[in-house]
């Protein structure tokens, strides 16, 4: 199954990060964890929605430590 990363930017706005098959295992994991790094930069993962229209499982992300559209560590 392939997993979107989106980022909630501050305005509220949507903005599509990274695409790419994830595994089973790497399904699992998303019980255990809070945060994901993407090209070296952390993002707290807030929430999932299985899209069935596009067959993808969409991850919501914030920058770490912000609202949304913060600056990365």
């Amino acid at each position: 199954m392939n997993i979107v990363m989106l980022e909630k930017m501050a305005d509220g706005q949507l903005r599509k990060i990274n695409e790419r098959p994830w595994d089973e295992k790497l399904i699992l994991a998303l019980d255990a964890a809070n945060y994901v790094l993407i090209d070296r930069k952390e993002y707290e993962m807030i929430e999932g929605r299985l899209n069935l229209d596009d067959n993808v499982f969409e991850l919501l992300l914030i920058t770490a430590g912000g609202h949304g559209g913060g600056s990365g560590h």
